[in-house]
């Protein structure tokens, strides 16, 4: 359960925005930020893998109802995948 999922941000933040607020809760594995097939434009949602499953959970507990550039970020656990195969 090391993936954080986000949603809510603006179009323009960046992964190494997201990466330097996530990292205020520990250490910060990957970043995927959601983006348009077509524009390349930021969706406004993605995950963040931390480290561990408590740097997940710290960054839940300790970022959640913060802002990011000024704007609100919405962070929860990410859900598992389904696998279609």
């Amino acid at each position: 359960m090391a993936r954080v999922y986000f949603d809510g941000i603006a179009n323009s933040i960046t992964r190494e925005d997201l990466r330097e607020f996530f990292t205020r809760a520990g250490e910060v594995r990957g970043v995927l930020l959601v983006t348009d097939k077509v524009s390349g434009e930021s969706r406004g949602f993605g995950c963040v893998e931390m480290a561990s499953d408590a740097e997940a959970l710290h960054a839940m507990s300790s970022l959640k109802g913060s802002s990011i550039k000024g704007g609100p970020i919405r962070i929860e656990q990410a859900r598992p995948t389904k696998n279609t195969n």
